[in-house]
This record gives C-alpha cells, structure tokens and sequence, in this order.
C-alpha cells in the first residue's frame, strides 16, 4: 500500500512505496558507508574503525535484513514524475512507544523542494492508518543544519542534547 501526501500550496504529491530486495541492498550499502562517514566526521571513531563499527551497528539492528521485524524501508516517490526522489527508514519501537525514524534521506536534485517535510508527513498519515504508536523520533548529527532545520519546521523538538568541545593547538 502507499501512503500520500498531497501539498495544495505547490501541487505536489509524495508517496512512500514498499522496496524491493535489491533497491534494499542498495540502499544498505549506501547507509553503511555514509553512517561511518558521518560518525568520523563529527568525531565519534576513528576513520579507521568506522566503517567496521558501523557494519556491525546495522547487523545488530538489522538481523534478518529487509524482513528484521518491525522496521519498514520506503522508496519516496514524487508521483509527478513517478521517480524515486529519497528512503525512509523507520523502527517500531514498542519498549518505548514510538516510531523510530532511523534514515531519512532525500536525493540532492529533490532538496530544498519540500521533499523532505512532505516525507514527515506522509509517514504521520502511514502511522494513523496502520495503528503505530503516535510519537515520531529520530537522531541527528548536531552538524547536520538543514536537517535539523526540516525537523523543527515539521514540528520535532529536541528532547535530549549532546555536546562536545574539540581542543586544537
């Protein structure tokens, strides 16, 4: 089933699709690679050690892959013309009653065109209709400005902060 959401302002609609086996893999290896990246960037491990590390945090999330239970893995569609312009990633997480937004992701020609708070919000009408709990969170790199722009336009707030102070010579 897909999920839409139609934006009257700027006639738009975006639409989150199941994805298939291979545009997971695809997209797993990409997601590795660019958490490790992110990981070294804002000094949390070593460049040597990020890429291990951050294989083993997705098989430990991960297990069984595409079918590892209570994650959902969406194409996001821009349904003018029906390409796919970003991923989604999100974890049901019972013990602590949310939703979990683990990797959202759109494509650099899609951003800065709304993509991304339309995603938010096609996954809020995903959540009504299949009964998931009503809370949305998510991490993000503190470096990360536009993402953390999109989410505070979208109404998140943050609940917890993190800080570190680098010291140069």
């Amino acid at each position: 089933m897909a999920y839409c959401y139609f934006d009257m302002e700027v006639f738009k609609v975006v639409i989150l699709e199941d994805m298939s086996s291979d545009q997971f893999n695809a997209w797993l290896e990409l997601a590795i690679q660019e958490y490790a990246e992110n990981k070294t960037r804002v000094g949390n491990v070593a460049a040597e050690k990020a890429l291990k590390e951050s294989n083993r945090e997705f098989k430990e999330l991960l297990p069984e892959g595409l079918n590892t239970a209570d994650n959902y893995f969406f194409n996001v569609i821009d349904e003018g013309g029906r390409q796919i312009a970003g991923t989604l990633w999100i974890h049901i997480r019972k013990e602590h009653q949310d939703v979990f937004i683990y990797d959202i992701r759109i494509k650099e020609n899609y951003r800065g065109r709304g993509f991304g708070k339309q995603t938010l919000q096609a996954l809020e009408a995903l959540i009504k209709d299949r009964g998931f709990p009503r809370k949305i969170s998510l991490h993000v790199f503190g470096d990360n400005d536009v993402a953390l722009n999109l989410y505070r336009s979208a109404g998140f707030v943050a609940t917890n902060i993190r800080m570190s102070k680098f010291i140069t010579e």
